[in-house]
C-alpha cells in the first residue's frame, strides 16, 4: 500500500518585497496543508532565476532551476499565483513556466495530470480576471488541469498588510477553499495517494 500524502507545490511571488501574491499564496498553501497534504512554497524572487533560454542545459540553468523542475515533477497539484502586469501575468511568472519545457520528454509531460490552482493580484478592478485568462492559456498549453476555482484578487494594494498577506477575509475564505479545492481534485485523479484531509471551515 502506497502511503504517500498529496503534494502541492505553489508558484509565486514577484521580485517585489512583501509581494501581495506571495501572501495570497502563502494562505491558499496553508489551506492546502490543513486539508492533509505536504507543501512546498517556491518563492520566485528567492529563487531568482536566469532568463530562459532555448538550447541551455537543466544542468546549465543552475541548481534553482534543477530544483524547480524537481518539484514540479513530484508535485499532484499546482497553485500558480501572479500579479496582473499590463494585461497579463508578470514576467517573472512567465519565465518560470517556460522553464517547465525541461519536462517535455518525460512519461507525463509538462503539468499532465496534474491540476492548478490559480491566483491574481492586481492593483485594479479587471486586471486580474485577463491575467488569469492568460494563465490559463498557458497551463492548458502545459497539459494541466485548471481548477474551476480562479481567485482573482483586485486592489490588493488595499486587501493586503505590508508582508503581503491577504487581510480582506473575503478573497481569504476564498483562497482557502481554492486549497482545499486543488487537493480535493488532485485526491481523484491520484486515488493511489490519499490527502488526511480535514473539513473545510464554515463560512461566518
Amino acid at each position: 500500500m502506497n502511503n504517500r500524502r498529496l503534494r502541492i507545490v505553489g508558484i509565486g511571488g514577484t521580485l517585489r518585497e512583501g509581494s501581495p501574491s506571495l501572501g495570497a499564496l502563502r494562505r491558499a498553501l496553508t489551506a492546502a496543508k490543513e486539508a492533509g497534504a505536504d507543501t512546498e512554497l517556491l518563492d520566485l524572487r528567492e529563487l531568482n532565476f536566469p532568463m530562459y533560454e532555448p538550447g541551455r542545459g537543466l544542468q546549465e540553468s543552475g541548481s534553482e532551476v534543477e530544483q524547480f523542475v524537481e518539484a514540479l515533477r513530484g508535485a499532484d497539484a499546482v497553485l500558480l499565483s501572479t500579479a496582473a502586469y499590463h494585461g497579463t501575468l508578470a514576467g517573472v511568472t512567465k519565465n518560470a513556466l517556460d522553464f517547465a519545457q525541461f519536462m517535455a520528454s518525460d512519461e507525463e509531460p509538462y503539468l499532465q495530470d496534474k491540476v492548478v490552482g490559480l491566483l491574481v493580484t492586481a492593483g485594479g478592478d479587471l486586471a486580474g480576471t485577463i491575467a488569469a485568462d492568460a494563465m490559463v492559456y498557458a497551463v492548458h498549453a502545459l497539459h494541466g488541469t485548471v481548477a474551476p476555482l480562479t481567485v482573482a484578487v483586485p486592489q490588493a494594494w488595499k486587501r493586503a498588510n505590508g508582508d503581503g498577506d491577504i487581510t480582506d477575509e473575503g478573497y481569504g475564505e476564498r483562497l482557502d477553499k481554492l486549497g482545499h479545492l486543488v487537493v480535493e481534485m488532485a485526491a481523484r485523479l491520484r486515488p493511489e495517494v490519499e490527502p488526511e484531509a480535514q473539513p473545510l471551515r464554515a463560512s461566518a
